[in-house]
């Protein structure tokens, strides 16, 4: 019976070790000192601004006048929005800013169909490379300036550095934080360390034809994930930008936290299915950027992590106390990469009592994993530009 338990304790061991020891080496990648730099490059590139909206009134004309306000030939960029279901008033405001409006008509909304949308109706030849933005995203001024000078390097791939644009409520500021450990890891920490950075699903930038091609693709509601999966099948590095910054908007309440990581937990799940489905080929190729990926992808939340870890270091101890210890040490390790991970700047007394309601978003993710389904077939929406109490109903 002791043989049995303990093949089983350690049949569930392993998976949380490999994924703890993951974040850990890459939090320690992100703490190595190391900079991309690009010189300034004399040839100015032709860019296609993309922001798919759905019911974005609230944000979407700011969200335009501060990107009008480009250091960038006005000549050498043009904004698309696809308007999906705003006030025509909206529409109008934003065609007197000079931005040129798609109305979608089809039935199954997504970012990929408005993706799709606007790659059918322009002229490949007419741009070199397509940012993709989120309808309350918000750039400075030298933001293109500054993808162009990477662009101009040689980059298929570009994520820049997006970052919380408000902390309004605990789990804002929350969600904010989150962000920036998965920039820590996922990002900065994978490229000092030679490997391809994560995509966010903004603040991206693709040369137009491999976008065009691979988005022909792409139909489902994590097309940020399939993007990556391409780009790694393909071999593209995608390159990270510490330096230059999209402010994002965070959501302001548990409730918009479950629904919007039902949409990222269905899509994650899909995406790691497929490239498992690989898993051969991708040792046969030594295409070790998708192991590392596939990987990642098999984690769960880190939410779950820190609340599942000691549950069964707990359930452990209560059946075999001598091999308890190793779940503790295990905790200790994946609380040490977390520190790691999370910027100094984040070292302050509100950060110590935001983590106290962790308990209560351990449940809100917990509530995501019951609708995975609809998460995957139906596009979710998180609200934006409104002011909302940070509750748990």
């Amino acid at each position: 019976m002791e043989t049995v338990l303990f093949v089983i304790e350690t049949l569930i061991f392993i998976p949380f070790l490999v994924w703890i020891m993951y974040f850990f080496v890459f939090a320690v990648g992100f703490r190595i000192p190391k900079k991309l730099f690009f010189e300034r490059s004399n040839i100015q590139h032709r860019f296609l601004i993309i922001f798919p909206a759905y019911k974005e009134d609230a944000v979407i004309v700011d969200s335009i006048r501060s990107f009008l306000k480009q250091d960038y030939p006005k000549e050498l960029f043009e904004i698309i929005v696809v308007s999906d279901s705003m006030t025509r008033e909206t529409n109008q405001e934003l065609e007197e800013l000079g931005v040129r409006i798609l109305i979608p008509t089809y039935e199954k909304r997504s970012k990929a169909a408005a993706l799709n949308l606007t790659m059918n109706v322009i002229k490949e030849e007419d741009f070199d490379g397509v940012v993709i933005l989120d309808a309350d995203n918000l750039v400075s001024p030298n933001y293109l300036a500054l993808v162009n000078d990477c662009f101009a390097s040689g980059a298929v791939a570009v994520q820049t550095h997006r970052i919380a644009k408000n902390s309004n409520t605990d789990t804002a500021y929350l969600d904010g934080i989150s962000e920036e450990i998965n920039n820590s890891i996922f990002r900065q920490g994978h490229v000092n360390l030679g490997l391809p950075a994560a995509l966010t699903g903004s603040g991206m930038l693709f040369e137009i034809k491999w976008f065009k091609n691979t988005m022909a693709k792409i139909s489902s509601m994590g097309e940020d994930k399939e993007l990556e999966y391409y780009l790694l099948l393909d071999k593209i590095f995608t390159v990270y930008l510490e330096d230059v910054y999209v402010l994002d908007e965070k959501v302001q309440n548990r409730r918009d936290l479950s629904n919007q990581r039902k949409r990222w937990i269905a899509a994650q799940i899909d995406t790691f299915l497929i490239t498992l489905k690989r898993f051969r080929t991708i040792i046969r190729t030594r295409n070790w950027p998708m192991l590392d990926k596939l990987i990642q992808w098999s984690i769960p939340p880190r939410i779950i992590l820190l609340g599942m870890v000691p549950i069964l270091g707990c359930i452990v101890y209560l059946v075999a106390p001598a091999l308890a210890y190793k779940w503790l040490i295990l905790y200790g390790l994946f609380i040490v990469s977390l520190a790691l991970a999370i910027p100094n700047r984040f070292y302050t007394r509100r950060t110590l009592l935001c983590f106290l309601k962790l308990p209560f978003i351990f449940m809100a993710i917990l509530r995501s994993f019951m609708g995975i389904k609809s998460g995957r077939n139906t596009f979710v929406h998180t609200p934006h530009g409104e002011k909302k109490e940070d509750n748990s109903n």
